[in-house]
């Protein structure tokens, strides 16, 4: 690469930038040499955390804007423009990947970040920002990740447009002789951004000079084991294990044909406890798609950040399953199923509701059931469902729900994007299970012969399970108030259906008002 203009002027008037918000820093990179950075910060002396945003390619700050501006006031929200990107200095020097990572810290070590951090980063941000990430656990609070990747899957191909803009020849002309690379980004939102905002992403790369970066993180993809990245993202990779302890936030546009699934999925592998929510419809820019400044903000309160010193203290709240265990003894009926003329068809006591609920809740966990996994349930309103809903929050399941008034299509959509492990389920949903390839094991409420049991892939009913959990030695062990509890979709009458995640503590707050 050949040296540029420095980081000497901030962005023009920009759409949603707020002018107030550049900044132009001096600091070292990874050499020790002082190089010129622009970021944006909302400027808050005195943060409960901050949020470290890190773009991908070939977008830049500008990116954050919407989170930036949404923080409140005790929030802190830098988002940097990687060196030879965006506003900030070009170098002229190629920048690997554990470069990059180095660069960044050496950057937040001279702004004097200290804890608690969360990073916030997008497309090949992700790595950089792990990285980061690993080296400062100290500061480390969560890590939220958009649309990016850290491994390409086994039997899977890298993404195409990688590919193709890679070819011979190719790779030059695309990202740095013209702005095609850049126009191509915002093409591939959904909806396409307005105007004035594709002229934004594109004002710091207007001329060849400005866009060998862009070329160049291309270029810096691992696509096999020899490449000089290799092992910088093998060791990112492998080092998310250590952030098992660490609050984890994924944030994905499934319509993304640079990052598809299959990342998400394997991110979902390395960080098992992590939350994860599905902007349906939403593709590759997801900042840019979705509203992710607004569920980055919603996700802090729920992983223990520090709060400000007014405000509430939580309540201390006993467990859903808490009044249940009062009325172990009460020979009163709990749950009464009418008929369609109004008379009593079933009914279970408290007594035998507490009963069923311990039983099965000990049977799900000796059946494979674990406290974390996703459940969907697909059981009409009655005592079956009680007994199933009250037994998953028992032994710490997730409870799936999805209104069958959705129609098959976005049943499918909604269930492909909360992934249960297991379904529990009347025949009526086993069979709309087999027939629409609606993901988890197959749990069954009533009898089955063993033709349909076969047919329909069904390896337990809830009898079998509550007689398991019957001759169990210890019950299942209880969830923490901050551990999920349910993923319920709404109802798609204002757009697609979106799941809400809620924890045990919400439900408990919404139990207690009522």
């Amino acid at each position: 690469m050949s040296p540029g203009s420095a980081a000497a002027a901030l962005p023009p008037a920009l759409v949603g930038l707020d002018p107030s918000w550049s900044r132009l820093v001096t600091a070292p990179d990874h050499r020790g040499v002082e190089v010129g950075w622009h970021l944006l910060d909302n400027g808050v002396t005195e943060p409960r955390v901050t949020l470290l945003c890190v773009h991908g390619n070939p977008t830049w700050s500008y990116l954050w804007r919407d989170l930036v501006g949404a923080a409140p006031a005790d929030v802190r929200v830098v988002a940097v423009d990687q060196l030879d990107m965006g506003y900030s200095e070009r170098t002229g020097v190629t920048r690997r990947l554990a470069d990059r990572i180095a660069d960044l810290g050496a950057l937040t070590d001279a702004l004097g970040i200290t804890g608690p951090v969360v990073t916030v980063a997008h497309d090949w941000g992700g790595p950089v920002s792990l990285g980061w990430a690993l080296a400062h656990r100290d500061l480390l609070a969560g890590v939220v990740l958009c649309n990016t990747a850290v491994h390409q899957p086994p039997g899977s191909p890298a993404p195409a447009l990688i590919r193709s803009v890679r070819a011979p020849g190719v790779l030059g002309r695309v990202t740095v002789d013209t702005a095609t690379f850049v126009r191509g980004t915002t093409a591939l939102s959904r909806p396409t951004p307005p105007a004035e905002v594709r002229a934004a992403y594109l004002a710091p790369y207007r001329r060849a000079a400005r866009r060998e970066a862009i070329g160049a993180f291309v270029e810096d993809i691992p696509l096999d084991p020899t490449h000089p990245s290799s092992g910088a993202l093998d060791a990112v990779a492998a080092g998310l294990a250590d952030l098992a302890d660490v609050p984890a936030l994924l944030l994905w546009g499934p319509a993304d044909p640079v990052f598809s699934d299959i990342y998400l999925h394997d991110l979902e592998d390395r960080l098992p406890h992590a939350d994860v929510h599905r902007f349906v419809g939403a593709s590759h820019l997801t900042p840019e798609d979705a509203d992710v400044a607004g569920a980055v903000l919603a996700w802090l309160p729920t992983i223990g950040v520090p709060a400000g010193a007014d405000a509430p203290v939580d309540a201390v709240r006993p467990p859903l399953w808490a009044a249940l265990d009062r009325r172990a003894g009460d020979d009163v009926p709990a749950i009464l199923e009418l008929d369609a003329d109004g008379a009593v068809s079933a009914g279970i006591t408290f007594a035998e509701l507490h009963r069923r609920v311990e039983d099965l809740a000990a049977g799900l966990v000796q059946a494979g059931v674990r406290p974390g996994d996703r459940v969907a349930l697909m059981i009409p309103p009655g005592v079956d469902l009680g007994v199933v809903l009250s037994a998953c929050w028992r032994m710490g399941a997730v409870m799936v729900l999805v209104d069958a008034g959705l129609g098959p299509r976005n049943m499918s959509r909604a269930l492909a994007s909360a992934a249960p492990s297991h379904l529990i389920g009347i025949t009526k949903a086993l069979v709309a299970a087999k027939a629409l390839r609606w993901p988890g094991r197959r749990i069954a409420v009533g009898a089955l012969g063993s033709a349909q049991r076969r047919a329909l892939g069904v390896t337990a009913t809830i009898a079998e399970i509550e007689a398991r959990g019957a001759a169990a030695a210890a019950p299942a062990a209880a969830p923490g108030d901050d551990d999920l509890a349910a993923v319920v979709f709404t109802s798609g009458s204002t757009g697609p259906s979106k799941g809400v995640v809620y924890r045990h503590r919400q439900l408990q707050a919404q139990r207690d008002l009522i």
